[in-house]
């Protein structure tokens, strides 16, 4: 099979849920790249479960050869932990304290901000319960990209989708803007973030600065000076 040799279930679910509800092919074959749908009308499906900028050459290509293009990345509201011993028998099933929303996001999206607003270009946010899949070990082990700092004795061995809540459609500024709250006019990264979680929304500082950073770059928002020692910003 083309292309689906390190496909994880979580990103082969989802591709297969779009690839029925769009009439679409899978692992087909676009100018010099594998597509992972390519619709009925011809258009194009991304599923990205990691880090979308490191889609940015595909998306160049895809844009490049006038195609439309929709890349979907699942955001997971809800994550279970779920962890088995290395002959498969599961040892623990837990809720991960560790939600996201679609406000948390936009960290991946820096390496591809020029094209968010480009009148081919697609971004839907799908938002769900995922489950965490971990095997044990009797040691400490390495992670498989080496990248531990503190070796633990467990290993991340596959994600799965649960259900989907809902989807974000992200194509036009109108759309950008609905996430931005109606009654915050001018205001700070604290303010913002304040009002975020008063929805109940999941963000952090840090995730808070990216979302404004990629609205300041769409000309959604503005630098319009300083309260205090913070930012202020404006929607235009």
């Amino acid at each position: 099979m083309i292309n689906t040799l390190n496909e994880t279930e979580l990103h082969k679910t989802i591709k297969n849920i779009y690839a029925i509800n769009t009439e679409g092919k899978t692992e087909v074959k676009a100018g010099t790249y594998i597509a992972d749908i390519v619709t009925k009308d011809d258009e194009i499906i991304e599923i990205q479960t990691s880090s979308i900028s490191s889609l940015k050459p595909k998306i160049q290509h895809f844009l490049k050869l006038n195609k439309k293009l929709t890349v979907v990345f699942p955001v997971p509201e809800e994550k279970i932990i779920e962890t088995k011993d290395s002959s498969g028998n599961i040892l623990s099933k837990r809720k991960s304290p560790q939600k996201k929303s679609e406000y948390s996001v936009f960290r991946e999206l820096t390496g591809i901000y020029p094209y968010l607003t480009d009148k081919n270009f697609t971004l839907i946010l799908l938002l769900c319960s995922i489950t965490e899949e971990r095997t044990s070990f009797p040691d400490v082990v390495q992670s498989k990209n080496n990248r531990r700092r503190f070796k633990k004795n467990w290993l991340k061995t596959g994600k799965r989708l649960n259900v989907i809540n809902r989807e974000i459609v992200l194509k036009t500024k109108s759309d950008y803007k609905k996430l931005l709250p109606e009654n915050l006019n001018s205001f700070t990264l604290k303010e913002f973030i304040c009002e975020l979680r008063s929805k109940k929304k999941s963000i952090n500082v840090s995730q808070g600065r990216f979302f404004l950073w990629i609205y300041t770059k769409l000309g959604i928002i503005k630098l319009s000076g300083k309260k205090g020692k913070e930012n202020l910003y404006e929607k235009k």
